[in-house]
């Protein structure tokens, strides 16, 4: 009977065996995973090739947790590494942190005192958080996942929690955590440098935070750069700042798409951002304009204390709103009327909408005027323009958003052609708007499809008035096509519509079409020809040269005439040219003989 006792107690013992925290002697040691498993009376174990924590390790100040090798550590419920010293991980290929049972999850790590940390190559995941206070590790090539599964929110709400950091975060990637990837507090100063990273799919839990979300950055300059912000849950946002003190913020390189709002920024003249040349994309998840949507939302702030910040070279396309704004927050996003040009603007809105004010890309819900110049609205309309700023023109109680220098290309109005004798063509056009624009081409044809250049005129350049402009072709006959190629300053160029006039005169006669102009050995070669008499036409084929290769004649009637001239197969290879002359009518016709 009583070994029977003895061996229920033992069992009973076993079953319920448990292990104390370890804490390393604090002596200068560099501590491994081998050190603990030999050191830590069961704290850390090795099974199977796995290291299994079992109760939470303090690593002491002046100690170094290094992992420099392979490898997979396993961490019971609610234990976590807690760092007082550095923790060092740079293995060849992976280190990998996990649960011992994910139905449960730990805590994770806690790098708490101010010795240089660097983490390379770590899976970190089904943790509550990786936390990080009073130090600024480097974090690089690192994967964050499937973290905060765990009830804590006093360990960390996000995978990666900063308390007075300024850490370095670079080319990893943060998917599928249940709630932010990286955050701050609002009134704890954290200036991390986020660049190169990639998020996805975070929040999975629902709620409503950001997958990158902070507060003050205190004196320090907060980066977040080259980043792809990419889909989350409905109600999660991209980036959010709600500064209780001063927040520094450079956002710029980034593709924002996906989520319940691009970037959000709340607060008066504590903040002082510079927003440039991101890409913000389709942030519309949750779908509701009431509740989100914008590309950028901006509120808090007074007149007398609104932010300080800058918006420029982004792309804002098919989000339910482009750019935001409430209460006195007045964000500069276009301003030429200074000598500083890192706030000129140059953002272009594309497509932004939704159900309730439809092709809305600035919505101005502030009573104060907001600076928008030097913008590319998406279209050469200043009406459109108009249509897409809801501002004081809308609602008299609201602020006046400046769109003047928006980026468009000439709006013309008309282009006309007109013949004012036998042999003159009189061409006019009127512009609405010009910015930026250089000059204008003039260009003939006399077939509608190959073009040439005949004269110049200067632009005006940058007006808001109706312009007329003029020029007059002469010594011309047949039938002619016109059109202006319209050049802005930096070179870009579009084209008018083509007009076409038939100028009659004794030698009327024009070319409308030449094909093929590529030919093979002994192939024919179409011609459609008008006339405006009946009359003999002299077709030669010339070589480059100018040697007389064939000569030949065919009568045209009135009208449109279609024939052809069938080239001889010993012309050799090279440029030839298709000549027409009839009366005071010549036109030559390059051909390419392969």
């Amino acid at each position: 009977m009583k070994s029977i006792y003895l061996l229920i107690m033992a069992f009973f013992l076993l079953s319920t065996t448990s292990y104390a925290k370890y804490v390393t002697p604090g002596t200068g040691e560099t501590i491994s995973l081998d050190y603990l498993v030999t050191n830590s009376a069961g704290a850390v174990t090795l099974s199977a090739g796995e290291y299994l924590v079992n109760d939470t390790i303090v690593i002491s100040l002046n100690d170094v947790l290094a992992i420099t090798t392979n490898a997979t550590v396993k961490f019971a419920a609610k234990t976590y590494f807690h760092i007082l010293g550095a923790l060092v991980i740079d293995a060849p290929d992976n280190v990998l942190f996990t649960a011992q049972d994910i139905s449960t999850g730990y805590l994770g790590v806690h790098l708490d005192g101010s010795a240089p940390s660097t983490i390379k190559n770590l899976t970190f995941e089904y943790g509550t958080a990786f936390k990080i206070s009073d130090c600024s590790p480097i974090i690089d090539s690192c994967l964050f996942q499937y973290n905060n599964n765990n009830s804590s929110t006093s360990f960390g709400s996000s995978s990666i929690v900063l308390f007075r950091s300024n850490a370095i975060i670079t080319n990893s990637k943060f998917l599928n955590n249940q709630r932010g990837a990286i955050s701050g507090g609002a009134n704890v100063s954290n200036a991390p440098q986020i660049i190169g990273n990639y998020f996805e799919g975070n929040n999975t839990k629902n709620s409503n935070v950001p997958q990158l979300n902070f507060g003050a950055t205190g004196p320090d300059t907060a980066r977040i750069i080259n980043n792809k912000i990419m889909r989350s849950s409905t109600k999660s946002g991209g980036i959010g700042y709600l500064p209780i003190g001063d927040a520094h913020i450079i956002i710029t390189g980034n593709l924002i798409i996906n989520n319940r709002y691009g970037i959000n920024l709340q607060g008066g003249s504590t903040i002082n951002a510079m927003v440039s040349y991101n890409r913000i994309d389709s942030n519309n998840t949750d779908n509701n304009p009431n509740t989100g949507g914008s590309g950028i939302a901006f509120s808090g702030g007074t007149a007398d204390s609104h932010q300080n910040s800058i918006v420029t070279g982004n792309i804002f396309t098919a989000n339910l709103w482009g750019i935001t704004i409430q209460n006195g927050s007045m964000p500069n996003l276009g301003n030429l009327n200074n000598a500083d040009t890192s706030d000129d603007g140059k953002n272009h809105f594309i497509n932004n909408t939704n159900s309730s004010v439809p092709g809305i890309d600035v919505y101005n819900n502030s009573p104060y005027p907001i600076s928008a110049q030097n913008n590319n609205w998406n279209t050469n309309d200043l009406i459109e323009i108009e249509n897409k700023i809801y501002h004081f023109t809308d609602n008299m109680t609201l602020g006046l958003v400046d769109y003047s220098n928006a980026v468009v290309p000439v709006e013309l109005l008309n282009f006309n052609a007109t013949i004012t004798n036998r042999n003159q063509v009189f061409l006019q056009w009127q512009t609405a708007s010009e910015s930026n624009t250089s000059h204008f081409v003039i260009e003939r044809s006399s077939n509608g499809q190959s073009f040439q250049a005949i004269d110049q005129q200067w632009a005006a350049g940058n007006s808001s008035s109706i312009l007329n402009y003029e020029y007059t072709d002469q010594h011309v006959s047949g039938i002619l096509f016109y059109r202006l190629k319209m050049v802005d300053s930096d070179g870009k160029y579009k084209y008018s519509p083509v007009v076409k006039v038939s100028v009659v005169n004794a030698a009327s006669m024009s070319i409308t079409k030449v094909f093929p102009t590529v030919i093979t050995g002994n192939q024919k070669v179409n011609f459609i020809l008008e006339s405006d008499k009946i009359r003999k036409v002299n077709i030669q084929v010339l070589s480059a040269d100018g040697r007389v290769l064939q000569n030949t004649q065919q009568l045209l009637k009135v009208g449109s005439n279609g024939n052809f001239i069938q080239i001889q197969d010993g012309i050799g290879k090279g440029v030839i040219y298709l000549r027409f002359s009839a009366d005071e009518f010549q036109e030559t016709i390059p051909l390419v003989k392969q």
